[in-house]
């Protein structure tokens, strides 16, 4: 099953994000196929938008397997995420990159 995740950025955390990156990208590089796609929210459409928090689409069993990795991201341990994430199930249908 798929998943898309919404994981925003408690306010003010830009210095922590930049700083606590290359764990989070090592962290999730380090998860195999579960990953298929993620990237920075930003908070307008501008070319040098900064980064409010992270988007995800994760396949995994279930819902507790997507909470279960997001907890163990270290922007989550770090404090950096908001107590909102929002973990949403989905059906790829469409597009350049869809399940076989």
């Amino acid at each position: 099953m798929f998943f898309f995740v919404l994981a925003p950025d408690k306010p003010g955390m830009l210095e922590q994000r930049l700083v606590h990156r290359p764990a989070h990208v090592d962290y999730w590089v380090g998860q195999g196929n579960a990953l298929k796609v993620a990237g920075a929210m930003l908070e307008s459409d501008a070319s040098d938008a900064a980064p409010i928090g992270s988007s995800f689409l994760i396949e995994a069993e279930d819902e507790a397997a997507v909470r279960a990795l997001i907890a163990a991201d270290p922007f989550t341990i770090e404090g950096i995420f908001g107590d909102e994430v929002t973990v949403q199930p989905v059906r790829p249908a469409l597009g350049v990159w869809r399940p076989a």
